[in-house]
């Protein structure tokens, strides 16, 4: 004898209990539809009998949205039952499991609710053995009924999903559109799937050519998120994996998620998988598809010309940074001249005249690399005379401060010798600036076999520590930057693009009474990953 319906629950009050507070429209079209064929049920079998109706939800699991009658207590048996009448739309019985001899003149009937071939439920009739034994093709017949009646809801439903899927087609393309750059487009495709259908939402996209990266996951647990990344990660294009190899990404990401069923939408450069395999839902990302198609290639050309944009607007205001420190120095000279108060102005005027020179010849570099456009172009150089190349325009313009320099002769290393050197000089121009006359600035330079350690201390009052965060940032400048009045807020951010450039790292060291700034540059770029930040 099968087991598996267990009645030592029964509630007595037999009054008419509706599954689950929060149903979907269709499952309350369908609890009316299942409230009529009770009354057809109980009117050829009795009022004892319990009826059940028995819905998948989104994510394919079978749910009791409809119950009237003695509530029952399903077994694990009576569940498989269930699936297997659903799957195979073959109807069956099973007896209960109780030993009281009331309870085991009742059986639970499972009648699969198809149309067409296609699953829409199961209809579950709990009520005494004489009942299915001479009334079996009645209820057959009443639940083919009852099967209509949800195919008509059903399609009913299509058509207004239909339109509430134009209508929001409309508003996610509007949407789309107005994202600041693809990867906010895609959070907002995510999020749309995800709380529109409550499903899980995974996406994989790659704004170039080349393997997938995992950029959005809507709809999930930090847990579940992680599980992702460790899963799966990166993945090759989706048009180059096989059939298998697709099926096996799909059964991953429902185990990362907890889902049975998984649909993906593809599109050139990307690919979405969604925790379900409802025909409805498979329908709504294929469109969401079409308008990630559609908007992502106007959103990557937007997002480059801001950041082209960009770029040109801080490469200008880098070129006039770095014109600003010889013109300045070639006023000074000319107001010497001029005055003739004070002697060494025409060795003043006759150093900045040469600084000007070599750096209106570095400018067209200097300018095409802060816009991307030229790379480094680096060379084994000894750092020790780049660094007094630096040092030595400070030294002659500024007799209030002592600058010091200790360093190794020769400390060799593979960089870009224009770029270092204006590094550097940001650095010593910064020091010199922002310490108090008289004081001592050390440039040192350490070398550590496989890196070259360089730093620029001096005596000032240090950088406070609520500016130490954005301190490398462009355009900004710290309070006593400020209240001196002159400077643009590029030079360390200059320092740091060059160092990071090279492989290498810079950062502010908190310790040190002033300004300790530090630079690790590797000595064959080759090894650059080992060191870069």
């Amino acid at each position: 004898m099968r087991r598996g319906i267990s009645h030592s629950g029964i509630d007595e009050l037999r009054s008419r209990d509706v599954a689950g507070s929060h149903r979907t429209p269709i499952e309350d079209d369908a609890a009316q539809a299942a409230s009529w064929t009770t009354r057809s049920v109980r009117e050829v079998t009795g009022e004892r009998t319990t009826v059940h109706l028995v819905l998948p939800d989104m994510r394919g699991r079978l749910r009791v949205v409809w119950r009237e009658g003695e509530r029952v207590q399903m077994g694990s048996e009576a569940t498989a039952m269930r699936r297997m009448a659903f799957e195979s739309l073959t109807s069956s019985h099973l007896e209960p499991s109780s030993n009281r001899v009331t309870d085991r003149q009742r059986w639970c009937g499972f009648f699969p609710l198809h149309h067409g071939g296609r699953p829409l439920g199961v209809l579950e009739v709990i009520a005494p053995v004489d009942v299915f034994r001479n009334r079996w093709e009645n209820l057959s017949a009443m639940a083919d009924q009852l099967a209509l009646r949800l195919e008509d809801i059903a399609e009913r439903d299509r058509l207004r999903r239909a339109i509430v899927s134009l209508e929001a087609d409309a508003e996610l393309r509007s949407e789309l559109l107005r994202a600041e750059e693809p990867e906010a487009a895609l959070q907002i495709a995510g999020d749309s799937v995800a709380r529109g259908y409550g499903v899980p939402v995974g996406v994989w996209w790659n704004e170039h050519q080349g393997p997938l990266s995992f950029t959005v996951a809507c709809g999930v647990t930090d847990q579940a998120r992680q599980d992702i990344r460790d899963r799966i990660g990166t993945i090759p294009p989706w048009g180059m994996l096989t059939t298998q190899e697709r099926t096996s990404l799909r059964r991953l990401f429902g185990e990362a998620v907890g889902a049975k069923q998984v649909s993906a939408r593809e599109w050139d450069g990307g690919v979405l998988m969604v925790g379900s395999g409802e025909p409805e839902l498979r329908r709504r990302i294929r469109a969401v598809g079409s308008l990630l198609e559609e908007a992502l290639p106007l959103l990557i050309v937007t997002s480059r010309e801001l950041r082209r944009n960009m770029e040109i607007d801080l490469g200008l205001a880098w070129t006039a940074h770095e014109l600003s420190g010889p013109l300045l120095s070639i006023k000074a000279a000319l107001e010497q001249l001029l005055t003739r108060r004070a002697l060494g102005g025409e060795a003043l005027l006759t150093l900045s005249l040469r600084e000007l020179e070599q750096l209106v010849g570095d400018m067209g570099g200097i300018l095409g690399w802060a816009v991307g456009s030229r790379p480094l172009n680096p060379s084994f150089q000894d750092v020790s005379q780049l660094v007094e190349a630096a040092v030595d325009p400070y030294r002659k313009n500024s007799s209030s401060h002592r600058i010091e320099v200790i360093a190794p002769r020769p400390a060799m290393a593979e960089v870009d010798p224009t770029h270092l050197r204006a590094a550097v000089a940001n650095l010593v121009r910064n020091a010199v600036a922002y310490s108090d006359p008289g004081s001592t600035v050390v440039v040192e330079i350490v070398d550590e076999g496989a890196r070259i350690r360089l730093s620029v201390r001096d005596q000032g009052p240090g950088i406070p520590a609520g500016e130490r965060e954005t301190i490398f940032d462009p355009f900004v400048r710290g309070e006593a930057g400020s209240r001196r009045g002159r400077g643009s807020g590029l030079g360390l951010f200059i320092t740091r693009r060059v160092v990071e450039a090279h492989g290498g790292t810079v950062w502010l060291d908190p310790g040190y009474p002033g300004a300790d700034f530090q630079m690790v540059l590797p000595v064959d770029r080759r090894e650059a990953p080992r060191f870069a930040s």
